[in-house]
């Protein structure tokens, strides 16, 4: 299956590869995956919070930490044959808060330095990325997975990190004589056009999903399958248990 987001398969796999080690360590510890699903949130949840502090450095730091968290708790259930209906409603319901509280930060930090529109536009951002995991999950309830849109939350997660990399950056600011935050703003701009043109990607796929006749089978695996696979052969577990989960 092709890639449909701003991040191809191909980096996906080498950021699979990169965390493996990681899930290994998980894995042995015997970590509950849903504590690494607190983890996830209560980091970049954080990073909301030091976004609308101005501190971008950590927020970065913060962010990234979570992310990874949020990548591997799924990979640790599945591989570890933990995977359990509550836990993939937890991990979806914190994935929702984590992103209101990033963009709830982009709100405040653009209001407070008087940017009022990019501060509405950070709003428009949140409220796309809500509507595009809640069409993806519309379809999943008339029995349609499908990866459609070009903004999937790990495309939304690196966009935020890279403005934060960049604005957090005086050096570079300095040297190109960009105005602060810009790169963020940028972003952020990017972000609430992108996500909801995604929403309606998404909108419009469902649609001749639910209108046409049934999909046959895809034989190819989901992009989640092939990171277990990856994983699986990395950290030598078992490939008996269900994967759960699904790409947002």
């Amino acid at each position: 299956m092709p890639s449909t987001g701003l991040i191809p398969d191909s980096m996906d796999h080498v950021f699979t590869r990169t965390v493996a080690p990681l899930i290994r360590r998980l894995m042995l510890a015997r970590i509950d995956p849903n504590a690494i699903t607190l983890a996830a949130f209560a980091f970049t949840a954080a990073g909301g919070v030091l976004i609308a502090r101005g501190d971008l450095g950590a927020a970065l730091a913060c962010i990234v930490v979570g992310g990874v968290l949020d990548f591997s708790d799924g990979k640790v259930a599945a591989l570890t044959g933990r995977v359990t209906p509550f836990g993939g409603v937890l991990d979806s319901v914190l994935d929702r808060y984590a992103d209101t509280a990033v963009y709830l930060g982009l709100v405040i930090l653009f209001a407070g330095a008087g940017r009022p529109a990019t501060a509405l536009a950070a709003a428009v951002a949140l409220a796309g990325s809500m509507i595009t995991s809640y069409v993806l999950a519309l379809g999943k309830t008339h029995g349609h997975a499908f990866r459609a849109g070009i903004l999937r939350r790990q495309d939304r997660v690196t966009l935020v990190s890279v403005g934060l990399l960049a604005s957090a950056s005086p050096t570079l600011l300095g040297r190109l004589e960009i105005p602060a935050f810009g790169p963020l703003a940028a972003v952020v701009w990017l972000l609430a056009i992108l996500t909801n043109v995604t929403a309606l990607q998404r909108l419009a796929r469902l649609r001749r999903l639910l209108s046409g006749p049934p999909p046959p089978t895809d034989p190819q695996p989901s992009l989640r399958e092939r990171q277990l696979d990856t994983l699986r052969h990395l950290v030598g577990a078992s490939s008996d248990h269900p994967t759960g989960g699904a790409d947002e």
